[in-house]
This record gives C-alpha cells, sequence and structure tokens, in this order.
C-alpha cells in the first residue's frame, strides 16, 4: 500500500533569503473567497540563488520502498517558462553525527502549463536522492531551484509530504 505523509512542522525554518516564508494564502492572491491557510510562500528565484527552507521528518517504521517527494501548492501569477524546485536530505540514524554533508540533490519542474492558470493548484513530484532507512531522522533543503527555474511567478506551498510503499 502506498503512504504518505506531511513532512513540514515543528523543524520547518526558512533561510536566510527572505524570500521564502510563512504567511496567509489571502495575503498574496485578490480572491472573492477568502482563505486564510498558512502556506510557505516562496518567491520566485531571479536569478539569485535557490531560495527555500530547511526542515526535518522521521522515516516511518513501516517504511519499505518507492520513496516520493510531493509538492502541492497554488500558483501565484500567470504562469510561464519553467517552475523548478530541488531537494538534498542526510538521512542519520541514533548515534550518527548530523555534521555531514547534504546527499546529491534531486530536482522536479514544469515548463507546460496548458489548464494552468494564476490561483490554480498544482502538484508535482519526484524521488529523493540519498539514503533512507527505517528510524532515520531526515534533515532537508527545500527550495526554488535557480538554475532551472525561470519563472516569475510565487508560488504558495500548501503540502509538502513523503511518500512510499510500507512493508
Amino acid at each position: 500500500m502506498t503512504i504518505r505523509i506531511p513532512i513540514m512542522g515543528m523543524g520547518t525554518n526558512p533561510d536566510d533569503s527572505g524570500s521564502t516564508y510563512m504567511d496567509r494564502i489571502d495575503n498574496h492572491l485578490a480572491m472573492t473567497n477568502v482563505k486564510d491557510q498558512l502556506c510557505m510562500v516562496m518567491n520566485a528565484p531571479g536569478g539569485g540563488g535557490d531560495t527555500g527552507f530547511h526542515g526535518s521528518f522521521s522515516i516511518p517504521k513501516n517504511y519499505s520502498s518507492a520513496p516520493k517527494i510531493i509538492i502541492k501548492g497554488i500558483l501565484d501569477g500567470t504562469p510561464a517558462n519553467t517552475l523548478g524546485f530541488g531537494m538534498t536530505l542526510l538521512g542519520r540514524a541514533d548515534s550518527e553525527s548530523v555534521d555531514a554533508a547534504y546527499e546529491s540533490e534531486a530536482t522536479v519542474s514544469n515548463g507546460t502549463w496548458t489548464g494552468y492558470a494564476d490561483e490554480d493548484m498544482i502538484e508535482l513530484s519526484f524521488t529523493p536522492t540519498g539514503t533512507l532507512a527505517v528510524d532515520d531522522q531526515i534533515v532537508y533543503y527545500f527550495y526554488r531551484e535557480d538554475g532551472a527555474d525561470d519563472s516569475t511567478i510565487n508560488f504558495l506551498l500548501t503540502s509538502l509530504e513523503f511518500e512510499y510503499t510500507e512493508s
């Protein structure tokens, strides 16, 4: 069976760029119907480097295989060009030092906008790189990937999830 769990939580911390921060959805969209739910605002990188946030989560005891990162959010602006995301992570077991480099980067992008408009929901997914094991504490950096992202829209991240097949 496939399981999804949210991975944004207490350990979520925007980077120092000032381009990523928590706010209410309705502070960014001109809607008739108010949506005061929280989101992580991820402004367009604009050539200034990757911008995002740091977080952590634990690999569940029933984890078996087929890991995916699921990105859900709202387009803030008329979509054009390529919207790109990336993630680096590091898995640590009990008594392993967290003072180690992140493992390889995994990325996903979308440049096909047929059927999408300002204020539309979008879902993207990718397979994270790195070694994942049951009970590991995962520390990660999730970001708008400046090298692939030449869009001018902002992105309102409403959910970041870890999907896997259970044992």
